[in-house]
Formats: structure tokens, C-alpha cells, sequence
């Protein structure tokens, strides 16, 4: 029986079973069923089913040699109805695409009324200073589980990229990181990488191996400031581990089943790995152990990415931005004003044949008839 919950993860076996084995296969979905919504009220969002093993593997419910077989027991508990359909979140990558576009207005003039409105609304929110204009540093979020884009989204101010490496980045991603770092030094900021993996042998390697991965990428997009290129790596790390009190799972087990532990095991010699066993020993600490507790991990996050941001630069950008929407406001309820005269005399959309002069429009709009 596990130690930390009341359940064990539910296998139903091959064959007949008895009334008891069915007994207890029942309870233990109907448990992990609980636990599951549990998890997801307390996270704020679904995990997707990779983020499902590793919340799985964390609850020592699994172990990660047995990932695939826990995804099939899930995706067959879905199907069959006994886990709900929203507790695990869409893969965008097989996502439906494809819509059936049309307008649900039961008249041109309905129709176009809601344009005129949404219009002059988003005229009114005018931002034309972007939010890096006074900032020196341009920090990119990089983690190794896509869980953590959802957990750290919300602490994130909005113009700062986070996207998933999914442990080593694939060329396109690599290319887009590179291509970020173009456009930081095109408007004069410093572009910085904060980086947070797993606490185990190969999440370790990944922040430290980062520059020679994109060494190649660079020098063909032209780019040449690798080596001054910071990657700050914000966790996971041991002090946070110990301080959020997050479990070590006692295995380094890798998806082929076998554990870096093991000789047997290609890369138990590697350098990296002998480092790591006796630093730490045989264990790990994945980084979605952080969705377990949300509070720890967006608190990690808020501290990292405000050691690259400027404060009073985020205010004056708010200022500037509010400065200008205020005057776009007034110019959008001035518009407003003269379309509902326009609309109340009939002339908005039964126009006169011969259309004032551009002169005598501008006389029209002007404010209280003053001049400009």
C-alpha cells in the first residue's frame, strides 16, 4: 500500500477476476478519481497526461518505467466514462483545426452595430509604447515540462515568452529562441534565459549544455552573441527542494525502465551522471513536483523574472500607455456622440447622395465647433 495516500494506482488484470479484486479495482478508481479533481481545485488547471505521470510518479502511485502503461490506463478510464473528459488537458499538437465561421446577427444593421461598438472600445484601449521601451533586459522563461507554462503563466507579466523545451529543444524551438535574442539586440536590450528542469542528472545537463546546443543555429541565423548570452537556471535546486519540502522519488529511472543507477545503463559512466550519484545519490525531484504545490512554484518564478525587470520602467510604460488611451478615449466618445446624432436623424446608414466636403466634416467633429 502506498505510503502517502490511502490507494494504490488501479490495474485491472488480464482475465476473469473475483468479486474481491473487482471490489478493490473499483475503489481505487473511485479514489484516484477524487484525488485527481483534488489536484486539479488546488492547481488551478488540468496537467496534461504526460503532467498526469509526473503528478502520478510524485504521489509515488507509479514509477516512470511505468508512463506508458499509466497514460493507456488513463485514456481507457476516460473512455469508458469513469474519469470525466476535463480532468486532463488537450494536446494542442492534436487539436481539431477547422471552424465553421459565420455571424450570429439577425440583421446587417445588428451586425454592424456590434462592429462600430467593438471598435471604438478597442480604439479606446490605445498602447503605443511597448512594455520592454525603458526595460534593459529581455528574460525569455524556458522550462522542461509543460505543465510549468500554465503554473508560472500568472505571475508572468504578459509581454514576457515562456514556452516548453520538452527537455532537449528541438531545431524549431531553438531557432525561435535565437530569433529572440535577434530582436532583443535590434531594440537595444540584453536577453537573458531563465531556465527551470529537473532536479536529476539530465535536467542539470540541460541548462549547463544550453549555448553549445545553439551554437550552430546562431552562427547560421547570423547571430554572434552567444558568449554573452546569461542562462540563469531558477530551479529546481536542492535548497527549494528542501524548503517547499518536495519528495525525492527514490529511482533515477529513464523511459527505456532502466535507472541511471544501474551499469547496465548506457550512460551510468557518463561524466554527468557519476557527478550527480554522488552528489545526490540514486534519486530525483521532477519539476512538476511544483503543480503539488502551486504557492511554491509561482513564488519561485515571481522572484526569478523580477531580478530582470525594472519596476519604475513598468510604471512609466503604464503611464505613457494610460496617457495616450485617455486621449484616444476622448477622441472615441466624440465619434460616438456624432453617430448617435447621425443614427437619430437617419443619415448613418441612409446617407445623403453628396457627402459634405472634407472641410465641413472636419467643422463637424471639431470640439464644440472650436477650431483645433
Amino acid at each position: 500500500m502506498n505510503s502517502r495516500l490511502d490507494f494504490e494506482f488501479p490495474t485491472r488484470p488480464r482475465g476473469r477476476t473475483s468479486e474481491k479484486a473487482e471490489a478493490i479495482y473499483q475503489r481505487n478508481v473511485s479514489r484516484l478519481r477524487d484525488w485527481m479533481r483534488d489536484y486539479v481545485r488546488t492547481l488551478g488547471f488540468a496537467p496534461s497526461s504526460r503532467g498526469w505521470c509526473y503528478a502520478l510518479e510524485s504521489a509515488e502511485l507509479i514509477t516512470k518505467g511505468q508512463f506508458k502503461k499509466a497514460t493507456k490506463e488513463i485514456a481507457r478510464l476516460r473512455k469508458t466514462g469513469y474519469i470525466g473528459f476535463d480532468l486532463v488537458a488537450d494536446d494542442e499538437n492534436r487539436a481539431l483545426d477547422g471552424a465553421d465561421i459565420f455571424d450570429d446577427c439577425s440583421t446587417p444593421r445588428a451586425h454592424m452595430e456590434d462592429w462600430i461598438r467593438y471598435a471604438l472600445e478597442q480604439g479606446k484601449a490605445y498602447r503605443p509604447v511597448s512594455y520592454w521601451t525603458h526595460q534593459r533586459y529581455y528574460p525569455i522563461v524556458m522550462v522542461e515540462k509543460v505543465d510549468l507554462v500554465s503554473l508560472f503563466r500568472p505571475v508572468l507579466p504578459r509581454a514576457v515568452k515562456i514556452f516548453n523545451s520538452r527537455g532537449w529543444s528541438d531545431v524549431n524551438s531553438r531557432v525561435r529562441l535565437v530569433q529572440e535574442f535577434q530582436w532583443a539586440e535590434e531594440h537595444d536590450l540584453e536577453p537573458v534565459v531563465l531556465y527551470c528542469g529537473d532536479h536529476d542528472p539530465a535536467g542539470l545537463q540541460i541548462s549547463d549544455t544550453l549555448k553549445p546546443t545553439l551554437e550552430e543555429i546562431s552562427e547560421t541565423l547570423g547571430w554572434y552573441g552567444l558568449d554573452e548570452l546569461r542562462v540563469i537556471r531558477f530551479g529546481l535546486n536542492q535548497a527549494q527542494i528542501e524548503e517547499g519540502g518536495l519528495s525525492w522519488i527514490d529511482n533515477l529511472e529513464t523511459s527505456n525502465g532502466i535507472d541511471l543507477a544501474d551499469p547496465k545503463h548506457p550512460d551510468h559512466n557518463k561524466p554527468y551522471v557519476r557527478h550527480y550519484l554522488h552528489a545526490y545519490g540514486a534519486r530525483k525531484v521532477e519539476a512538476n513536483a511544483l503543480i503539488a504545490k502551486p504557492n511554491l512554484g509561482r513564488s519561485i518564478m515571481r522572484e526569478a523574472i523580477w531580478r530582470w525587470l525594472d519596476q519604475d520602467a513598468v510604471e512609466l510604460w503604464e503611464d505613457q500607455n494610460r496617457e495616450a488611451s485617455a486621449e484616444a478615449t476622448v477622441m472615441a466618445d466624440k465619434i460616438t456622440a456624432w453617430l448617435g446624432l447621425l443614427d437619430a436623424s437617419g443619415l448613418l446608414y441612409n446617407p445623403p447622395k453628396r457627402l459634405p466636403a472634407p472641410d465641413a466634416m472636419r467643422m463637424l467633429l471639431a470640439d464644440d465647433g472650436e477650431d483645433d
